[in-house]
């Protein structure tokens, strides 16, 4: 039977052989291999931006055009849109040839996203804007898209991914990582992935080395016949994919493969129908039925070692990931409200270009934390753009929102924003500047005019710093009138504090001389909470191999190495009615932690919090807060952000666990549970029946001298909170998903003008929906077209019938999208409002068009004002520049620069690039007249040779004017300082720490930038910014001109005057501030890891320029045999030092050639690949 089907098979081979590109292929009668040829290109490792840019990205252009030049049947795949912008705006010549290959299908724009990004960290919904974004480019650049999501090189895939692709409408997805240890075996080579809603796509789960060689005659290849062959004895479709290429440096697949694999193609003899072809095209020839067919798997693919760092190395990335994600969402439904109020415009670009800068930073070895320290400062530098950007849209869209409002108070107002699609009571902060001087005592008055309780916290050079309760509608916002008063708040609200106890409605707390909470009792459940204290454990943490990404079962295993003790210094530092706080300062293991356990008034009183202050200096250990719990179970729940996963105590294949926002241990009965919230930590673990914990902060030790740079990371100043939060039945019952975003979602305060008559009155509500059990993930606007885009997921995994949603004053139409936001189907609009059916852990996006607001505002006016251009600072490429920044003559990119910028609604006309006299003014005093008319503020477009302080006069009125600098970085966080360089391309990092340069965050508004500016020559520096920064001022009564600066520093580009609104100011920090921060001081600095340590034996290495010239300790067969048996004998190649095992290791005598794949094919291979044994 076996020799029958065979020949049937390798006949059908022979009559469909032949061109690569043919239409869909018939799966079930002939075996039919889909090899994708491939450059992998790590935007960032131990290499930067600019590395990629200079070099890689121009090598995969140019290597790749002559292959598809000389072979006529070669196709190639390269994914990521940014990588594509890069070619666009560094080569546009060979950008334009590009397209020529595209159009002919030869050229694949593959995996649909922005860049291969990690997925364990992102939300689902950067998920779907990688695809949203990524095709968008795709189609508009090239008329094309892509329907997979190609993660070949990523460490580990949450249960949920299946669910946001299909919900995207991709149709499959490939990987090559799960080879690399995956806790869960690799459940098939092509198949279907479930999602927790129900939903699957066809994974190639196998699809080999993305570095692999092609063998000749691939299509009689003896081990693919039998994988094929297999695969159709497990679902009759005779069909699998596979990988071929370079890594991870870009480039294009060696010249020998594409020719063995063209030479495979359509002979007489074939057994074997090789397709070379796009990324996703399997995926598009199965057959809905043949899909049905095919092995299914439900669940997680992470890897054992792999995943288990990556989920916390380079902590602040992942916080500033996690804050922009959610400043993001908070924009972009106050910019819908606004704009539906006819008070400003959707600023699609400004949210467009803020999110782009968050998707690049997302890339798989970026977010993840394995890049070299470099490689940081611009992804830091990106995160701080794209926080500046959202925060920007988010102030704009609130004064725009706030001009509906009635703002009439006595005192000041403040008003209160809730993004979240729930109403909530919880703490409002807020620093608020006071007309008639700082009062010694507040009270604060909700949009109803009853009193709320309210506490100062700190008193500033211009105001107070306050907190009060606020209850606030969903999707909405409410007005706070903060009075100056004689007395403070007198109410009583159960709060009670003391050094060694703080306790609220509840719970009471209790802390122990060591400075942990040695107990909590629960009131409303009469029950203690915690078996032991909570503790701040260091647990060893040195990995056999690389140190950033692994953990091992060894080091886990292992009692804890030490803790977080005494001597504690142990204060009260708040003490009200709204918030009682005790602060713990602690040193331990090199490390200074500073902690201030909280409870509060109201509901949010539910949460106990514990916002931590770490300055981290410690080595070779990861620290986790360990939670002792009263409740046993086997398993804890952990909410992946879609879905949540049950998951076992510890083993040997999964011992660090992924969850977002909170994870959760219920009792064995289902009486009583606590879950663990957390605002930017992603890694947990569950070392008995009832003890969880949550991981906080990683730097490895190393077992070898690669990698020296993560023996430090992350040394600096951390800042987290994490809570708990105990209730009667489990999570779902207590619905904990709900704390987890109210904790991650803080309530957003503003200070605004008193005396407005908004129509709006004190309080308003954008969105309503009947039920807790589904939430309102995204509300953007369309990104073509006047729909708003309404995202709702189920949170519970319960089905949910007649879910309402209204939006405003009620919904026209609607009608379904995926989260691409292409239409597929219709949508219920009943009275009003959209009525639909939700299945477990389902997301469903919709379009949705609002009926008319019932108040209507108008957009600010403006009119530019007239500049006399003294100076020329931009310049086209190889251009150059007789003027321009400084001494250098820098100048920023012409090319990149529109006509028109519109910013905050205020629109400015750049010099025309044919001006006479220059594109700018350098300041030297002129006087400028204003544009006659009823203009309230002036609005400048400046920067500066350097950070510079300055004043101005407007009319009479002198301005002090600060402008920041036009290049460089806008932000840091704490950076280390090495005693030597390092290499452009550097796996070592051989450098040691010392110092560390303490962070910092500037904050004047970038209204437009660009990712590289000109050398006086015209040459581009990739990847060294350009900015123009947003500057505006009041126009006093009676002012008909400004007189600028007499500096020359100070650039201005454009001027406009305007009639907004007075603008509402932020009255708590919207992302990170680091000012006033101290310098840091290294306290002890890390040794050689292997200094003194006495070596075990000794190994020979021998270089030569094949395996056949090798003389020195050449294998035997016996060496082979072990090595086949697993008798402790294995091959492997040494890359720059550092050993791994080659791609296809020994077989019958001989090795793979000494390429590895991992340089391209015209680099010298022998530089970095060299075979040896063991000196055995």
């Amino acid at each position: 039977m076996r020799m029958i089907l065979m020949s049937l098979l390798a006949l059908s081979v022979t009559a469909s052989a032949g061109d690569s590109l043919e239409g869909p292929q018939n799966l079930e009668s002939g075996r039919t291999l889909y090899v994708v040829g491939y450059a992998h290109l790590d935007s960032q490792w131990r290499w930067t931006y600019q590395t990629t840019i200079d070099r890689f990205i121009k090598n995969t252009l140019e290597e790749n055009f002559e292959l598809l030049e000389k072979y006529p049947q070669y196709v190639f795949n390269f994914s990521g849109s940014s990588r594509y912008e890069m070619m666009k705006e560094y080569y546009p010549e060979h950008y334009e040839r590009l397209k020529h290959y595209i159009a002919e299908k030869r050229w694949f724009p593959a995996g649909s996203s922005v860049d291969e990004c990690d997925v364990l960290i992102p939300s689902p919904e950067s998920v779907l804007r990688q695809i949203l974004y990524g095709n968008a480019f795709f189609r508009a650049e090239f008329g094309t898209e892509s329907n997979d999501f190609l993660l070949p090189d990523c460490f580990g895939f949450p249960a949920y991914m299946p669910s946001v692709w299909a919900h995207a409408g991709l149709l499959g997805f490939s990987t090559q990582k799960l080879t690399w240890g995956s806790a869960m075996g690799i459940p098939f080579n092509v198949g279907l992935w479930e999602g927790p809603d129900g939903r699957s796509i066809t994974a190639a789960l196998n699809a080999t080395d993305y570095v692999g060689s092609i063998p000749p005659r691939l299509d009689i290849n003896r081990d693919w016949i039998r994988r094929i062959d297999e695969n159709g004895r497990r679902s009759g479709i005779f069909a699998d994919y596979r990988y071929y290429g370079v890594g991870d440096m870009g480039g294009a697949p060696r010249e020998e493969d594409v020719r063995n694999a063209i030479e495979s193609l359509g002979n007489e003899d074939s057994e074997i129908n090789v397709l070379l072809t796009s990324a996703d095209r399997l995926y598009q020839d199965l057959s809905k039925e043949q899909k049905a067919r095919l092995p299914k798997y439900i669940g997680e693919l992470m890897l054992t070692e792999h995943s288990s760092g990556t989920m916390t190395s380079q902590a602040f990335m992942k916080r500033m990931n996690r804050k922009n994600e959610l400043l993001a969402d908070a924009a972009e439904r106050a910019a819908v409200i606004s704009r539906w109020l006819g008070a400003t415009s959707y600023p699609k670009a400004m949210l467009n270009r803020s999110w782009q800068r968050v998707l690049v930073s997302q890339m798989h070895d970026i977010l993840p934390g394995t890049a070299i320290p470099k490689a940081y400062e611009f992804a830091w530098n990106d995160e701080i753009i794209a926080a500046n950007g959202f925060a920007s849209v988010l102030t704009h869209s609130m004064t725009g929102l706030v001009r509906g409002l009635d703002t009439r108070v006595q005192g000041e107002p403040v008003v209160v924003y809730n993004p979240l699609a729930i109403a909530r009571e919880d703490v409002a902060e807020a620093t608020v500047v006071f007309s008639g001087g700082i009062p010694s005592a507040i009270r604060v008055y909700d949009p109803k005019g009853s009193e709320v309780p309210s506490q100062i916290v700190e008193k500033t050079d211009t105001g107070l710093k306050i907190i009060f309760l606020a209850n606030v509608p969903a999707v909405g916002v409410g007005v706070y009138d903060v009075r100056p008063s004689s007395r403070p708040y007198r109410g009583r609200t159960e709060l009670h504090i003391d050094p060694t106890q703080l306790e609220n409605a509840f719970y009471r707390v209790s802390v122990n001389s060591d400075g942990d909470i040695a107990a909590i009792y629960d009131k409303q459940a009469k029950r203690d909470i915690l078996a032991r204290p909570v503790r701040l454990e260091f647990l060893r943490n040195t990995p056999r191999e690389w140190p950033a990404w692994n953990m091992d079962w060894a080091d886990r295993a292992m009692p804890p190495i030490g803790c977080v003790d005494g001597p504690a210094r142990i204060a009260v530092v708040e003490n009200g009615p709204v918030r009682a706080t005790l602060e713990v300062q602690r040193e331990a293991n090199n490390s200074v932690f500073v902690q201030r356990i909280s409870l509060t008034a109201g509901e949010g009183g539910k949460r106990i919090e514990v916002h931590n202050n770490v300055d981290w200096q410690s080595s070779a250990c990861v620290l986790k807060a360990s939670f002792p719990l009263t409740v046993h179970n086997g398993t804890a729940a952990y909410n992946q952000g879609l879905g949540v996963m049950q998951r076992p105590t510890d083993t040997p294949r999964q011992f660090e666990m992924l969850a977002r926002e909170w994870f959760s241990l219920t009792d064995e009965s289902g009486e009583y549970g606590v879950t663990i919230l957390e605002d930017c930590k992603f890694g947990s673990d569950k070392p008995s029946d009832n003890e969880v914990r949550l991981t906080l902060l990683n730097t490895p030790g190393a077992r070898h001298r690669n990698y020296r740079d993560q023996l430090t990371q992350d040394w600096g100043r951390h800042e987290f909170v994490y809570g708990l939060y105990g209730h009667a039945g489990n999570w779902v019952q207590a619905q904990s998903e709900w704390q987890g975003r109210r904790l991650n979602q803080p309530l957003r305060t503003f200070q605004a003008d008193s005396g407005n008559r908004g129509a709006l009155g004190k309080m308003f509500s954008m969105l309503h929906i009947n039920t807790p059990q589904v939430d309102v993930r995204a509300m953007k606007m369309a990104e073509t077209g006047d729909a708003v885009i309404v995202r709702l997921q189920e949170l519970f995994g319960q089905d949910a019938e007649n879910v309402v949603l209204r939006l405003g004053t009620g919904i026209v139409s609607a009608y379904e999208v995926d989260g691409q936001e292409r239409r597929i189907g219709p949508a219920n609009v009943v009275d009003g409002s959209l009525v639909v059916d939700m299945t477990r852990y389902a997301i469903r996006s919709f379009a949705v068009v609002p009926a008319e607001a019932s108040v209507r505002l108008d957009r600010p006016q403006s009119v530019p004002v007239a500049l006399d251009y003294n100076v020329r600072l931009f310049s086209r490429d190889g251009q150059t520049a007789e003027e321009g920044f400084g001494e250098l003559k820098k100048t920023m990119p012409a090319e990149m620069i529109p006509a028109r910028l519109v910013c905050d609604d205020v629109e400015f006309v750049m010099a025309p690039a044919a001006e006479a006299n220059g594109d700018a003014v350098a300041c030297r005093g002129q006087r400028i007249a204003l544009p006659q008319g009823n203009w309230t503020r002036v609005y400048l477009l400046a920067s500066a040779d350097e950070d510079t302080a300055a004043t101005m006069r407007i009319g009479d009125t002198t301005v002090p004017w600060s402008v920041q600098a036009w290049t460089g970085y806008i932000g840091q966080f704490d950076n280390r300082v090495w005693d030597r360089p390092f290499n452009e391309i550097d796996y070592n990092c051989l450098g040691w720490l010392t110092a560390i340069n303490k962070g910092y965050i500037k904050r004047d508004s970038v209204a437009w930038f660009a990712t590289h500016r000109h050398t006086a020559t015209g040459e581009n520096e990739a990847y060294q910014f350009s900015y123009i920064f947003k500057y505006d001022f009041p126009i006093p009564a009676g002012a008909d001109f400004v007189v600028l600066p007499d500096e020359p520093k100070i650039k201005v580009f454009a001027m406009a005057a305007a009639d907004p609104a007075k603008p509402v100011r932020g009255a708590a920090d919207l992302y990170d501030n680091f000012d006033n921060r101290p310098e840091i001081t290294v306290r002890k600095r890390p040794g050689d890891y292997l200094s003194g340590k006495t070596p075990l034996g000794t190994v020979t290495m021998e270089r030569a320029d094949s395996y056949d010239a090798l003389t020195l300790c050449k294998p035997t067969d016996q060496d082979y045999a072990d090595q086949h048996a697993g008798n402790g004998v294995e091959f492997r190649y040494c890359q720059n030092g550092y050993f791994a095992p080659p791609s296809m290791g020994g077989a019958e005598g001989r090795l793979v050639r000494l390429n590895d794949g991992l340089v391209g094919r015209n680099n010298d291979d022998l530089d970095r690949c060299t075979f040896f044994d063991n000196g055995e």
